[in-house]
């Protein structure tokens, strides 16, 4: 384990490859998390990447959906599918979804407010070069080593949508996708999608209590 470092107002930072999430048969691979401090103090788990399927690959999002998600680099996100069924896939590993609070401190390195406008700083990259945005398909998770936060999530602006919250009325898809130019701050939100959509451009994250 890395010893914890200070980001932002006191938000501390602990790296960890948790074996409880399971290894990959194929790979041997532990999913990768971040732990941090929630604005109420207590501390909870991001994971680094968008969640991929068991099967995925950097070229397949793959086609299992009954496995717990991964979080891995080089693995096409999971999307097209509901808020509910984002949050039971994270639920088979154990996990929930991100809160709002703990989705927004992540990506701007701050908490509570303050901190970055996008993950990976306050100006906007016009040219779409740091994270994917501006382009035509999701990109295979943690592509562009640029788009990192300062807590080390990865890909928190652009690439895909992600669910957040864990009850309906929380329900909501953060940070932008592929296509967006101008909305994939850490603050962004999918205005007029509902829980029950199933979109090729929103996928998911995984979070945990510690």
């Amino acid at each position: 384990m890395v010893p914890p470092k200070v980001l932002g107002a006191g938000l501390a930072l602990t790296l960890l490859g948790v074996a409880a999430c399971g290894e990959d048969p194929q790979l041997g691979l532990d999913d990768k998390e971040v732990c941090l401090t929630r604005r109420d103090g207590v501390r909870y788990c991001i994971e680094l990447f968008e969640a991929s399927r068991a099967d995925a690959n950097s070229q397949s999002a793959g086609v299992d959906d009954t496995t717990a998600p991964r979080s891995l680099s080089g693995r096409m996100p999971w999307t097209g599918l509901t808020w509910a069924a984002a949050r039971a896939a994270c639920e088979l590993k154990g996990k929930r979804l991100c809160d709002f609070d703990e989705w927004i401190d992540a990506c701007d390195g701050e908490v509570g407010d303050g901190g970055l406008t996008y993950t990976y700083g306050d100006t906007r990259d016009e040219s779409n070069a740091t994270c994917n945005t501006g382009s035509g398909a999701a990109e295979p998770t943690g592509s562009r080593e640029a788009c990192e936060s300062p807590t080390t999530t990865m890909d928190q602006s652009g690439n895909v949508w992600e669910w957040s919250g864990n009850t309906m009325g929380a329900a909501s898809a953060r940070g932008g996708g592929f296509r967006s130019t101008q909305t994939h701050q850490c603050a962004s939100t999918l205005m007029d999608i509902s829980p029950t959509t199933e979109s090729p451009e929103v996928g998911f994250r995984c979070c945990r209590d510690t």
